[in-house]
């Protein structure tokens, strides 16, 4: 439901202003309403700026000590900051400069340690030093005989050599020449090491003042979003008498005006309360019980209703699930959901509780629609292995199932048949068609299963062309709902005889399921029950061709019906084929399993790793059909929420959310 809220009107001395403000804030239940937008100025760019370099430092922090937990802050938020910008500019700096670095020292250590004040003596002396390199095997020895020669090192077949010659003479040789190096190796290392110091001082304090960093610059970012969140609100007040009267308008929920009556009490303020006009943009808050209030992110996801319509959160909820349940239709990965949802609330913050039990929820769900269609991990449970034993037969004596059905039946005791359908048509011919379509579920209720547990209950499971008529059964129930509602709705925003047409439809469908369907059935027959039913289907064209528009004479009345009719049979029809989804993805998430299960039985027959890989291929396969069956099952029901339902309850949406002026954090 929505939450009812008064407008007030605040009028105050320009002085009293900022105090009254800030009093506002302090109570954190005024909307105010917004009639001007923040305009740019130097100090909400500087903001602006300023909250950029908390979030990117704040990410920064995460990356070099993730998962931590904010303690005390840790001095004032902006020096912290500019300290901590510091600290990660350094590292950064000094990874940079290792990029450089490491180049030159491969290159350079080759060549071993040079004085740089001996290479400038020997070439004021008129010497030069070239370096060469060659492989092993073209490296000459002789080389050394004819020239001053000094091999330096050697690396993975390489002869690294150095010679020194007169200026303008270097020798002729089968080598490549090298640059000098501009530095001695030892040098570049101990550079290397330097900056690696650098970096690793500054990680050790980011690391080891992570907690209090973070809880400063979280301290930062709140002082300077509601910095700017103040600025704005100051804004939005109207100026009169030469700027020195401001008025203020908010909204506030009936549950919280005696924060606002405190503030009045206390501040010199004149505060003017009314009820909201049919003009007004009113905030929206939704107030359900428990259960419903899970659902509300999900109807945040499409819109919040206009403040005088109802909330459908509260009707949508029961379906959801059940759609949920429905969609993925294994009970299995139902409890599942239940059991780790039991799990993950004790490590989750009190926050994100609400959406575990949301999952739980769904859980129930699968594990009721899972049980219904018989499947539980891919295994179907209807398919459960049937056999005629001693005990079956002793129990269809106690039914009173004649003795000559129960001989025949003698014929395939002990015989054991896999699927429902392999039983079902033996017994048939032994029984014959006719007798086993009477007395079919107590002889199916009495065969023995694989599973002892499975078979007392297995009679009730559906099939999937029952499952695939249930989901067109529920589909045709929440349009009819939605209808219910949307004559709820129209008779809130514009009055009850603008809702008569839909009445009328909901008195029509409504007749038809039930006579029709109590008829087809053989519930409901006779004279007087035809002559009700003619009398409710007159009432019903009357409201739908007559009755559908007050404000339109009796043949634009006539024609708006006709026109309507066409409508709203046709789009029902398609809404309702809309609901076959519910049975195509419970049935497709079914078949899946159990294709997961047979190649994983495929693979026991490997020597020795078989039941590994067994039991790897089944929590891969699982793992998959969970994930995608999931989001099928929540994507799918807000499907049919958002189109179908929304659409025949007449939701209209377009609410704003209710965002009270407050210390944010």
């Amino acid at each position: 439901m929505v939450a009812e809220i008064r407008k007030y009107t605040f009028v105050v001395y320009h002085q009293d202003y900022d105090e009254l403000l800030r009093k506002l804030r302090d109570a954190g239940v005024v909307h105010i309403v917004v009639k001007k937008e923040f305009g740019e100025c130097r100090t909400l760019n500087e903001d602006m700026a300023l909250l950029k370099r908390y979030k990117n430092v704040i990410r920064q922090l995460s990356l070099a000590a993730p998962g931590t937990i904010p303690t005390e802050p840790l001095g004032d938020p902006v020096e912290t900051l500019s300290n901590l910008e510091d600290k990660l500019n350094e590292i950064d700096e000094a990874q940079q400069r290792l990029e450089i670095l490491q180049p030159e020292a491969e290159k350079g250590k080759a060549w071993g340690n040079f004085n740089a004040e001996t290479v400038k003596k020997l070439d004021d002396e008129g010497w030069d030093i070239a370096l060469f390199s060659c492989s092993a095997g073209r490296y000459n020895p002789g080389w050394k005989e004819d020239y001053p020669l000094e091999i330096i090192s050697q690396d993975r077949g390489i002869i690294y050599f150095a010679m020194v010659y007169p200026k303008g003479e270097i020798p002729d040789i089968d080598a490549e020449i090298e640059k000098l190096p501009e530095r001695a190796a030892s040098i570049v290392f101990e550079e290397i090491e330097s900056n690696k110091a650098r970096i690793s001082k500054n990680k050790s304090w980011i690391k080891e003042k992570a907690p209090a960093l973070l809880a400063s610059l979280n301290k930062g970012t709140n002082d300077t979003i509601n910095r700017i969140d103040y600025r704005g609100t100051a804004e939005q007040a109207e100026k009169y008498a030469e700027d020195n009267l401001y008025v203020l308008e908010g909204w506030v929920p009936l549950s919280e005006e005696k924060k606002v009556e405190e503030v009045i009490q206390n501040a010199d303020v004149y505060a003017l309360i009314s009820e909201p006009e049919e003009t007004d943009k009113i905030p929206v808050i939704l107030k359900n019980n428990r259960f419903a209030s899970l659902f509300e992110p999900v109807s945040k996801m499409f819109a919040l209703p206009d403040y005088r319509e109802l909330d459908l959160t509260p009707f949508f909820a029961p379906f959801f699930m059940m759609f949920f349940g429905f969609c993925l239709g294994d009970a299995g990965y139902g409890f599942l959901f239940l059991i780790a949802g039991f799990f993950i609330k004790m490590k989750v913050k009190k926050e994100f509780k609400p959406i575990i039990s949301l999952g739980q929820y769904f859980g129930v769900a699968a594990v009721i629609f899972g049980m219904l269609s018989g499947t539980f991990f891919g295994i179907n449970l209807i398919n459960s292995g049937y056999k005629v034993t001693e005990k079956t037969i002793v129990r269809m004596k106690d039914e009173d199932i004649p003795a000559r059905i129960i001989f025949n039946l003698g014929k395939i005791k002990d015989q054991e048949f896999k699927t429902k359908e392999s039983f079902t048509r033996e017994a048939g011919k032994l029984i014959g068609e006719n007798n086993f379509s009477v007395h079919g579920k107590t002889i199916l209720r009495h065969t023995e299963s694989y599973l002892p547990l499975i078979g007392a209950i297995r009679n009730y499971m559906l099939e999937p062309m029952n499952m695939f008529f249930l989901a067109l059964i529920i589909g045709g129930l929440q349009i009819l709902f939605g209808m219910i509602l949307k004559i709820v709705n129209i008779a809130r925003l514009r009055g009850f005889k603008y809702s008569l047409s839909t009445l009328g439809w909901v008195i029509l469908a409504i007749s038809v399921i039930i006579f029709k369907g109590g008829d087809a059935l053989n519930l409901i027959n006779g004279e007087k029950v035809k002559t009700l039913f003619i009398l409710l289907l007159v009432i019903s064209l009357i409201f739908i061709l007559l009755l559908n528009s007050p404000d339109k004479n009796i043949f634009g009345r006539i024609g708006s019906g006709l026109w309507e009719s066409y409508s709203v049979v046709t789009g029902v029809f398609g809404d309702l084929l809309s609901y076959i989804r519910l049975f195509a993805l419970g049935i497709s998430s079914s078949i899946l399993g159990f294709v997961f299960n047979q190649i994983s039985l495929q693979v026991l027959a490997v020597p020795w790793v078989g039941w590994l890989l067994f039991v790897l291929l089944l929590l891969f396969g699982h793992t998959l059909n969970i994930a995608i069956a999931s989001l099928g099952s929540f994507v799918h029901p807000m499907r049919l929420t958002f189109v179908e339902f929304y659409k025949n309850a007449g939701f209209k949406g377009g609410g704003i959310e209710y965002k009270p002026f407050r210390i944010k954090k």
